[in-house]
């Protein structure tokens, strides 16, 4: 009997040891390849709304308004898109402005040209 005690003993203490190497957590290193965020396209998208927050300092505004879009184009190759398309969209808008305020400057020049000639 004495022989049969420390046997078993010897069972429960194998046992344990699997129990507790069963009861180890397991940990997959998984590659992340799909990206859930594109930090470009958000840098460009702030940066784009920070220009017309700083388009009355002249240099300081059309730098920013120029990273803005460099940056939101540059986003626009990596997925998610929409806050590089954001981006995008807000700096075209801002071209649009600059084109219909240098196409007034024309007219304008213009219009002074043909009064001066009455």
């Amino acid at each position: 009997m004495s022989d049969i005690t420390p046997h078993n003993q010897e069972d429960n203490q194998n046992q344990q040891q699997q129990e507790t190497h069963q009861a180890q957590p397991i940990i997959i290193n998984q590659n992340n390849n799909n990206k859930s965020s594109n930090p470009i396209g958000i840098a460009g998208f702030i940066i784009s709304i920070l220009a017309y927050l700083l388009y009355c300092i002249p240099v300081v505004g059309h730098l920013i308004w120029i990273l803005g879009l460099i940056l939101s184009i540059i986003g626009l190759f990596n997925r998610p898109r929409g806050l590089a398309i954001a981006g995008v969209v807000i700096s075209l808008i801002w071209i649009i402005f600059y084109a219909m305020i240098f196409a007034g400057i024309l007219f304008l020049g213009a219009a002074s040209e043909g009064l001066e000639g009455l």
